[in-house]
């Protein structure tokens, strides 16, 4: 999940998918600032978003855990990051701000050709969705109560999305409940890829080196395109480990958008500083030295998978 497009740029696919969420609404005069908090496996993070006319910019770290030799937990940062895109360029630049370095990519990114399809070893007949469904994703939309979030009436919603291995599967069953509070502020760029009116974005994340899957979508509800405020997902599941026996994951994920502006935005802070210095790859990630990639896996899994729940 690392390729935007370019086989010499790597940006960051969590990053873009954020990037392509819908906004508030915000014009040529009047931004937005988004704060965004969230809290994984005792670890806090934050996020900060502007939107003005056809731009974005969002600052952010990654990530990663590893486990001490005590047997605890410990979280460990990478590079500030940021990432703007602009739509009169039609290009994202993703900047390591502790380095003063930039790559940049086309935006939106490109469609993959046939050529770069079977680099990646897949074929016409892995991506066809005419054979027998071996998976199936099913999500479950509930719309109740009402309150009030920075002005805007927020709908309390909760999504349940579950990943059934039908027979020939070679996944696990998974389960994602995302309890949530949406606001119906919508001002995607003009760039952004959108959905047709009435259509919806599905997807799934093949795992590892798995034989990939022919997955079938089933939708109860009307969903849920909105921008949440606040959110706490949980993620249950299986995988199975190196020796053959199984392991159950749970995880929980809370979110929380602790500031939300209306005003006038500096135009620098979509510009790329002059004295930054454009390269082929940036270091983005933490550097770890003993780190369970399996554990990170099925983390990051669980965290794709409810982009896609819209």
């Amino acid at each position: 999940m690392r390729d935007a497009g370019g086989d010499a740029v790597h940006l960051s696919s969590l990053c873009l998918l954020l990037l392509g969420a819908p906004l508030l609404q915000a014009s040529e005069n009047i931004g937005i600032k988004i704060t965004i908090r969230r809290i994984f496996a005792g670890n806090s993070s934050e996020q900060t978003i502007y939107v003005q006319g056809d731009r974005k910019r969002m600052e952010f770290r990654n990530y990663a855990g590893q486990q001490k030799a005590d047997g605890s937990q410990q979280w460990l940062s990478g590079p500030r990051l940021l990432a703007i895109t602009r739509c009169d360029l039609g290009q994202v630049f993703e900047l390591n701000l502790d380095a003063a370095e930039y790559v940049s990519a086309a935006y939106p990114p490109k469609s993959l050709t046939q050529a770069k399809i079977e680099a990646r070893g897949l074929s016409k007949a892995d991506m066809s969705q005419s054979r027998e469904p071996t998976l199936r994703i099913e999500t479950t939309t509930v719309n109740s109560e009402r309150k009030e979030f920075f002005g805007h009436t927020a709908r309390h919603v909760i999504i349940t999305r579950k990943q059934i291995p039908l027979e020939r599967s070679h996944s696990e069953l998974q389960e994602t409940v995302t309890d949530g509070w949406y606001i119906d502020l919508d001002a995607q760029l003009s760039c952004d890829r959108r959905l047709t009116k009435g259509k919806r974005a599905h997807g799934y994340l093949l795992a590892g080196n798995k034989p990939a899957e022919t997955p079938e979508f089933v939708d109860i509800g009307e969903s849920e395109t909105g921008f949440p405020v606040q959110s706490v997902e949980v993620s249950k599941g299986t995988y199975i480990l190196p020796d053959g026996t199984n392991k159950q994951t749970n995880s929980k994920t809370e979110m929380l958008v602790t500031q939300l502006e209306l005003g006038s935005l500096d135009p620098g802070l979509f510009e790329i500083p002059s004295r930054f210095k454009q390269v082929r790859q940036i270091e983005s990630n933490p550097r770890v030295s003993a780190f369970s990639t399996q554990d990170f896996w099925e983390r990051f899994k669980a965290k794709v998978a409810s982009l896609f729940n819209l």
